[in-house]
C-alpha cells in the first residue's frame, strides 16, 4: 500500500499531526458496496521533517493513511493534503456542514461561536500535558459537550491535546509579572487576552505562521506556544539570545478533529468505525502522547541554539496563577453574556478542574525509532518510561501489525464511537480476523 498526499516541506513550520477529511463519495459505495470511497485529508500544516531528524515519510498521518487503506481492505481511500489547501482552518465548520469536508482540524479559538465551551480548554487552567488535555477532554465530552455537536450534525472522532503555553521572547528579558508591563504580544484568542490585559500586555493578533516575520520586523515582542515552537518555526534565529521564559504557563490549548455525522451513514458501518478509532489513535493519543514524547527532548536543546531559560520563581508563578484564575470568572460571565451558557459553563468549569485533579497516565502507544534516529536520544526518552524499540512498532504497523486497532487507552473509558459501534451489534471483519490469527 503507498503512501499518498500532499506534501509541502516549509522549514519554519512546526509539525503536528492535524487533519481534516472531505467525503466525496463513488456512486456503488456506501453501506453495502464494495468500491473506493476517496476520504480528504486536509491537514492545517504543512508535512516538513522532523526536528530530530524524522523524514516526511515518518510522519503519523503517513501511517494514519496507511492504517485506513490497511483495516477497511481498501474501500476507504485517503487523500491528504496539507497547508490549508483544502479549506482555511478559521473555515473549517463551514466546510464540513456544507459537504466540503468531512473531518476538519481547527483551533476553536478561530469559530468560537460554532463550539463556546471548547474555548475553555485555552484557559490557563494548567494543564501539565498533551496527554492530560487529551484524556481531561475524553471523560468530559459526552456529558458536557457532545450534545452541541449533535444539534450540528456533527461528530468529533478526537482532539490533539496541547500543554500550557510556554513563552518566548526575542530580546525581553521577563522574569516577572511586571516584566509584562508594555510587552507586545501574540493573542491566543479572548480568553489570553483578558489575561494579558491583566498582566499590563499588549495583545496582537498574529497567526504563528507568520511568527517568525513578526518577531523579526519587531512588530511583538514575544510570542505563546508549546516549547516545539521557537524550534520548528525557528524563532530562537530571531532572538538575540532569544528567551524561553517559563511562568507557569499563560494558557492551554487544543485542537479539534470535527466530522460530519454522516460519515456514520455513508460509509459501511465497520469502515466508519475503523475511521474514527484510528483517527482518535493516531491524531489524537498517538500525537498527544507523542508530543510529550519529543517535549521532553526540547528542554535540553535551549542551550544548544543559543537561547537562555527563564523560570521564574514559585512565589512568582503562584502570583501568575491567581490572575489566571480570576479569568475563570470572566469566561463563565463571557459563555452566558454571548451565548446564554454560563450554568453550562460553570458545570464544565467544575468537571474538567475535577478531571485534571484525578488524571493519570493511560497506556502508551509504542513510539516510532525513526522519530528520534539517534540512539542517546532514545535512551533518555526509554529512561522516562517510553517503549521505542523496532520489534514493537513493527506490532502496530509492520505487515501484521494491528495499526492501532487492538490499543485501548484506558481499560474504564470508552469512547462514543465504541459504544456506537457496540449498536451495530457486528464484529469487525479485518479485526477479527486479525485477533483470531494471534489467538485474542
Amino acid at each position: 500500500m503507498t503512501r499518498k498526499g500532499i506534501q509541502i516541506a516549509l522549514a519554519v513550520v512546526l509539525v503536528v499531526t492535524a487533519a481534516s477529511l472531505a467525503f466525496t463519495g463513488c456512486g456503488g459505495g456506501g453501506p453495502t458496496g464494495n468500491e473506493t470511497t476517496k476520504i480528504k485529508i486536509s491537514l492545517t500544516l504543512p508535512d516538513i521533517p522532523g526536528y530530530f531528524g524524522a523524514p516526511i515519510s515518518e510522519g503519523g498521518s503517513r501511517y494514519y493513511e496507511e492504517a485506513v487503506e490497511t483495516v477497511t481492505d481498501g474501500r476507504i481511500d485517503i487523500e491528504i493534503y496539507t497547508a490549508e489547501m483544502l479549506n482555511k482552518q478559521e473555515m473549517a465548520f463551514d466546510a464540513v456542514t456544507k459537504g466540503i469536508a468531512d473531518i476538519a482540524w481547527i483551533a476553536i479559538t478561530y469559530s468560537p461561536e460554532w463550539m463556546p465551551l471548547e474555548t475553555l480548554f485555552f484557559l490557563g487552567v494548567d494543564m501539565n500535558s498533551c496527554e492530560m488535555t487529551y484524556q481531561v477532554h475524553k471523560h468530559v465530552f459526552e456529558e458536557y459537550l457532545q450534545p452541541y455537536y449533535e444539534q450540528r450534525g456533527l461528530i468529533l472522532p478526537t482532539i490533539l491535546g496541547r500543554e500550557k503555553l510556554i513563552v518566548f521572547s526575542a530580546y525581553k528579558y521577563i522574569d516577572s509579572i511586571e516584566d509584562f508591563t508594555g510587552v507586545t504580544i501574540q493573542s491566543g484568542g479572548k480568553e489570553m487576552e483578558q489575561l494579558f490585559s491583566k498582566l499590563g500586555a499588549l495583545s496582537v493578533a498574529i497567526q504563528f505562521q507568520d511568527m517568525f516575520e513578526a518577531l523579526q520586523k519587531g512588530q511583538v515582542d514575544a510570542a505563546i506556544l508549546d516549547i516545539t515552537a521557537p524550534f520548528l518555526f525557528r524563532w530562537y534565529e530571531v532572538g538575540d539570545p532569544g528567551y524561553i521564559i517559563d511562568c507557569g504557563g499563560l494558557g492551554n490549548a487544543a485542537a479539534l478533529y470535527i466530522a460530519n455525522e454522516d460519515l456514520l451513514t455513508t460509509l459501511r458501518p465497520e469502515d466508519a468505525y475503523a475511521l474514527m478509532k484510528l483517527t482518535d489513535y493516531w491524531f489524537g493519543v498517538q500525537a498527544s502522547q507523542g508530543s510529550d514524547c519529543s517535549n521532553l527532548l526540547y528542554w535540553d536543546e535551549i542551550p544548544k541554539v543559543g537561547m537562555e531559560l527563564i523560570t521564574w520563581s514559585e512565589s512568582e508563578k503562584e502570583k501568575l496563577r491567581v490572575l489566571k484564575r480570576e479569568i475563570y470568572d470572566w469566561w463563565v460571565d463571557w459563555m452566558e453574556a454571548d451565548f446564554g451558557l454560563g450554568e453550562e459553563a460553570e458545570a464544565l468549569l467544575d468537571a474538567v478542574l475535577q478531571e485534571m485533579e484525578n488524571y493519570e497516565p493511560a497506556n502508551k502507544c509504542v513510539a516510532n525509532p525513526a522519530s528520534f534516529p539517534d540512539e542517546e536520544l532514545q535512551q533518555k526518552l526509554r529512561d522516562a518510561g517510553w517503549t521505542i524499540d523496532e520489534e514493537a512498532w513493527q506490532g502496530v504497523v509492520g505487515p501484521d501489525g494491528h495499526w492501532g486497532m487492538d490499543f485501548v487507552y484506558e481499560d474504564d473509558l470508552e469512547p462514543w464511537y465504541e459504544k456506537w459501534w457496540d449498536e451495530q451489534n457486528m464484529e469487525h471483519p479485518w479485526y477479527s480476523a486479525w485477533k483470531a490469527q494471534h489467538g485474542k
